[in-house]
Formats: structure tokens, C-alpha cells, sequence
């Protein structure tokens, strides 16, 4: 007969203890924010979709107020699950796995990133520069690349008041290319800096769902920097702005 699972745990020493309670809480926190996460956008519509069964409604414009929300919620879900999808991807694979790798045009990569940044901006008209050595490629997988360097740059313009100033650079020091955004915007406080990457963890949740994020960008952006053996910098001061630097080993031969 099998010894009983609380029997093995005792056994063990107290940091792995420690360290599987705290995976544990994890998963608990995952499920409860994933529940809570898809529960919102499907209130919005189980609600206008009893409206329209339940009411003869001839107003073409409270329609349209309708179905826009409608196709706003529909979107924020689409957007979770494609994150959730490319998280699991990303932790399920090996961290060497080198066989969608490529020499990435990263300056031109960063040229279109910066043009949806701009468009995204819209009326606010954040001032968005970018600073890139032109001939400084990496080995890497364009689209993993892509989304991390999407994921800090559009957190920038998220948490960036209007008219404020963002800053990206792409540069080589000391043998280690350099990926950086820094921004006038609210900043952060240093408690919240070490769990910044983890799941659905958020500073401010309700400015994050305003801002149509789904909480799990930085998460799938540490995932691809330890694909590509690289790490996350982050200084941040509230009121002032944050400094979000991405330091990859060595440029490509």
C-alpha cells in the first residue's frame, strides 16, 4: 500500500516544501484569474444577447452600442486564450529548442511594432522614438521576438499618460545587444518589480482590464527572453516613468 501523498511531502526538506506550496498557490491564483478573466466578457454578452431575445428593440443606434460592446468582449476572449495558447507553448518547449530559429531583421521589426504603437496611441499622440543600430540582427525566432518586443512597447503606451515620451532602443555594448523602452508614464512601485512576470499578476487590475490587456504579456515575455537566453532589467519610479531593458547575450556572426 502506498504511503499517503501528505506522508511523502513531510519527508521532504522544508525549502522544497515551501517550494511546491508556493507552485501550488500558483496554480490555484492561474484557474481563479483565468475563471475570472473570460467570466466578465461572457456576463457582457449572456446579458445583451437576453436583451435582444427578451425585447423589440427598433433603435439602430442602441443596437450598434450593442453589438460593439459584443464584439469588444468577443475580442478580449480571443486575446486571452491566443496568450494562454502561446504561454503554454512557450513552458511546454525546450528553452535550446533551435529549430524555428533565424537571423531576425530586428531594426525593421521594430519600424512596424512602432508604427501599430503610434496607431494604437491615436488621440492620446504619446511621442514615440526609436533608436536602432540598422545592421544589428540576432539569431533568434521572429515571431517569439515579436511578441516581446510588442508586449513592452505597447505597456508602455498603456501606462503612459496622453502627450507623454517613449523611447525604444535597439543598440550593441560590451558584446550584448540591447533592447530598450523607456517612458514618462506612472510607474511602478519596487514591491511589485520581482512578480511583475507572473501570471495575471497586475499593479493596478482594474486600469490593466480598461486598458484591454489580458495580464499574461510579460508573463509569455520572460518565457521567450529564457528561449533566447536573455534577461529583464526593469527600474521604475511612480510618477516618474519606467526603464524596461531586455540584454541579449551577443550579437550573430
Amino acid at each position: 500500500m502506498k504511503p499517503p501523498i501528505q506522508d511523502l511531502i513531510a519527508d521532504l526538506p522544508e525549502t522544497i516544501i515551501h517550494h511546491i506550496q508556493h507552485l501550488e498557490r500558483m496554480r490555484q491564483d492561474f484557474v481563479a484569474n483565468v475563471s475570472h478573466e473570460l467570466r466578465t466578457p461572457l456576463t457582457v454578452i449572456h446579458g445583451y444577447l437576453e436583451t435582444l431575445i427578451h425585447q423589440d428593440l427598433d433603435e439602430t443606434k442602441y443596437l450598434r452600442k450593442i453589438f460593439l460592446q459584443m464584439h469588444q468582449q468577443t475580442l478580449r476572449m480571443e486575446n486571452l486564450i491566443e496568450d494562454l495558447l502561446l504561454l503554454s507553448r512557450l513552458e511546454s518547449e525546450e528553452e535550446d529548442d533551435d529549430t524555428e530559429k533565424s537571423i531576425v531583421n530586428v531594426p525593421k521589426l521594430l519600424k512596424a511594432i512602432c508604427k501599430e504603437a503610434n496607431t494604437f496611441s491615436g488621440e492620446q499622440k504619446h511621442s514615440i522614438q526609436l533608436k536602432v543600430e540598422p545592421k544589428l540582427f540576432i539569431e533568434g525566432n521572429a515571431f517569439e521576438l515579436r511578441s516581446l518586443f510588442s508586449n513592452i512597447i505597447f505597456n508602455a503606451v498603456k501606462y503612459t499618460p496622453a502627450g507623454g515620451n517613449i523611447l525604444i532602443r535597439w543598440f550593441n555594448k560590451n558584446n550584448s545587444v540591447y533592447f530598450s523602452v523607456k517612458d514618462t508614464g506612472i510607474g511602478i512601485a519596487a514591491k511589485h518589480i520581482p512578480r511583475l512576470t507572473e501570471r495575471f499578476y497586475r499593479v493596478d487590475p482594474g486600469r490593466s482590464r480598461r486598458s484591454g490587456g489580458t495580464g499574461l504579456g510579460l508573463a509569455i515575455a520572460k518565457h521567450v527572453l529564457l528561449r533566447h537566453q536573455a534577461k529583464l532589467d526593469v527600474e521604475s519610479k511612480v510618477g516618474v516613468g519606467s526603464v524596461f531593458t531586455c540584454i541579449f547575450r551577443q550579437p550573430s556572426k
